[in-house]
């Protein structure tokens, strides 16, 4: 029997299957796609130039022009860019997810792409401590986002996903009284950092004590990170304003304020906040540390758009993939005395990937096993639960 035809005919039927849940698509797209996102995990990178030489071996067709390669990765692009494609893949890999998520995180990472400036805003949840992105949109611009275009991203977000009940985390460029009260319109919790003296007279006029009252009873406490707060009325809403005195010494600034829409304690809601520093972790991976998506050589928004969901896709597998036994993991003490885990979720899992789906059949096994067989039954449900 000819072994490369059983395994053309086991990739076949492998591929129909996941297929199935691609309706709208055609075989050969779906193909291209998983084709790439085995690329990316592979050799780390998101620039199509040099995946193109990595192909052939994972199709067992190494004879086969690299041009040729590169012509099938870039149609994906170019067949697919403006097509739903996007939302169907992540669709598909979000379903999977058996984890509770309890909060959004927001926040931009923008880079210089030759005299282009590239600006996602994205917006993640968490899963297991770590961010996952589910919408982003390039704002080309440099600065930060206003307030409308804050709204606009959101509005788009929840066409797809349920994101009621959650509390978004962000940092202190993302306030401002419109958006707030389109969060709390729209069911979502906030607790975002503010600048200092952001809505100061609104807080001097809210009964308890006074702004600078606050300030100073959480920056002569002994106690490391010491939070104060009290209830305040901003245009209407009824809000919790928090200082928190900075746990690190040497910190520019000494204290840090937030205002939440919970009715939590001052200390629960400072320690709450820290989980929006793992949207800067995930940063480090799609980028410098994972998929080096700086890299990228695709032009134009839609077209990055798809790449973006690939480059998820991939990404939220090896998160899934780590998770699994990564309470394994040992501790390490660092030089600078800090103990953290001896490798990060991400690359754990990432490692795990690259030695399960050696070649694009064991991809699609791979992929059947962990997403295809295991959705849940709201799989015809419009949004997105996460």
């Amino acid at each position: 029997m000819d072994l490369n035809k059983t395994k053309k005919t086991m990739l076949d039927l492998l591929l129909d299957k996941i297929t199935k849940e691609f309706p709208d698509w055609q075989k050969s797209c779906i193909k291209n796609v998983l084709l790439l996102s085995l690329c990316m995990i592979q050799n780390e990178t998101t620039c199509l130039y040099k995946l193109k030489n990595k192909v052939g071996l994972f199709i067992d067709k190494p004879e086969t022009k690299k041009g040729s390669h590169y012509k099938r990765l870039t149609r994906i692009f170019t067949g697919y860019a403006f097509s739903r494609l996007w939302i169907a893949l992540l669709s598909y890999v979000f379903r999977s997810l058996r984890l509770k998520s309890d909060y959004l995180l927001l926040d931009g990472t923008s880079w210089d792409k030759g005299k282009t400036r590239l600006h996602y805003i994205t917006l993640c949840v968490v899963y297991g401590g770590v961010a996952i992105p589910i919408y982003w949109e390039d704002l080309r611009k440099k600065g930060i986002s206003n307030q409308k275009e804050r709204i606009k991203l959101l509005k788009k977000a929840m066409k797809y996903f349920n994101l009621e009940g959650k509390t978004l985390l962000a940092d202190r460029e993302y306030i401002g009284i419109d958006w707030f009260k389109f969060l709390k319109n729209n069911g979502i919790e906030f607790n975002i950092r503010l600048r200092a003296k952001s809505y100061k007279d609104a807080i001097n006029a809210s009964s308890g004590k006074s702004y600078e009252e606050l300030s100073a009873k959480a920056l002569r406490s002994k106690k490391r990170a010491k939070a104060v707060g009290k209830r305040i009325t901003l245009d209407g809403m009824e809000l919790m304003f928090i200082v928190v005195k900075n746990p690190k010494p040497d910190a520019k600034d000494k204290l840090i304020y937030l205002l939440s829409s919970l009715d939590k304690a001052p200390a629960v809601l400072s320690v709450m906040y820290l989980i929006r520093w793992q949207i800067e972790t995930c940063f480090k991976h799609l980028k410098s540390n994972g998929f080096d998506l700086e890299k990228a050589n695709v032009k134009g928004k839609a077209r990055q758009k798809l790449l973006m969901a690939i480059v998820v896709f991939s990404y939220t597998l090896a998160i899934t993939e780590g998770l699994k036994d990564y309470g394994k993991i040992p501790y390490k003490t660092y030089p600078n005395g800090k103990v953290y885990k001896a490798i990060s979720l991400f690359r754990h899992g990432l490692d795990k990937l690259v030695n399960l789906c050696s070649d694009f059949t064991r991809y699609c096994t791979y992929l059947i096993h962990e997403l295809h067989d295991k959705l849940p039954t709201y799989r015809s449900r419009k949004s997105i639960f996460v």
